[in-house]
């Protein structure tokens, strides 16, 4: 089985060479470019199974990097940043990201968030075509067809409800505020509280219809909600 490759795309150096050693140490193909101009071409030439993507960078910004590449291809990408506002952290999410980590962080927190995104992408990823699945415990999402399938049956959901489902879903334990959710699904700012509710009550009815007591959504009280991330 061939090695998974993993594209740091960072301007310090050391940063990423550290980040280049660790991973290489737990069994990963690593590749490194130090600025945006040419983190485009590189990601298109080696199709990496991941990128991790500094936000900060001379040229081209890891933002607009994020948005190229989303329109191309749905291989996880990782933030790092030294911004720690929860604002940044959602406009990165906004900009495609799967994750967002800041700086200072840990080698082994970093690790465990490269696997566990490896793991929801499912298959590898072919260039010039999105990846298709989002796969959990007896949860299976399909980003093409705009299906979803618990325990191998087929459950209808609207556009609305689809998509409200796959935001939370591409970030497992990433707490969503209602405002955010309404802003991200609807494309409106505002904040429809109700709304909302009733999508996410509705999706809840027809997961548990079939899965086996399996809680996907959770309420986050005072918050949001969040996809949950221990199934």
């Amino acid at each position: 089985m061939s090695q998974q490759t993993i594209l740091i795309i960072e301007d310090d150096t050391d940063i990423s060479e550290i980040i280049a050693i660790y991973l290489a140490k737990n069994g990963f193909e690593c590749r490194q470019v130090f600025d945006g101009d040419n983190a485009l071409t590189l990601v298109r030439e080696h199709c990496p199974d991941l990128v991790i993507l500094d936000v900060q960078l001379p040229g081209i910004n890891g933002l607009d990097i994020c948005r190229n590449l989303r329109n191309e291809t749905d291989i996880p990408i990782l933030f790092l940043s030294c911004r720690s506002e929860e604002q940044d952290k959602i406009v990165g999410l906004e900009a495609g990201g799967d994750d967002y980590i800041t700086k200072p962080f840990s080698l082994a927190e970093l690790l465990a968030r490269v696997k566990a995104a490896l793991r929801r992408s499912g298959l590898p990823d072919i260039p010039g075509i999105r990846k298709q699945f989002l796969t959990f415990p007896g949860l299976k999402i399909d980003l093409v067809n705009s299906q979803v399938t618990v325990n191998g049956s087929i459950i209808d959901l609207p556009p609305m409800e689809f998509q409200l489902l796959a935001r939370l879903a591409r970030n497992p334990g990433w707490t969503f505020t209602t405002e955010q959710l309404f802003s991200l699904v609807w494309g409106t700012n505002g904040i429809d509280t109700r709304t909302v509710a009733v999508h996410i009550n509705r999706i809840r009815k027809k997961l548990e219809s079939t899965a086996e007591k399996r809680e996907y959504i959770i309420t986050v009280w005072g918050k949001g909600y969040k996809f949950n991330e221990h199934l």
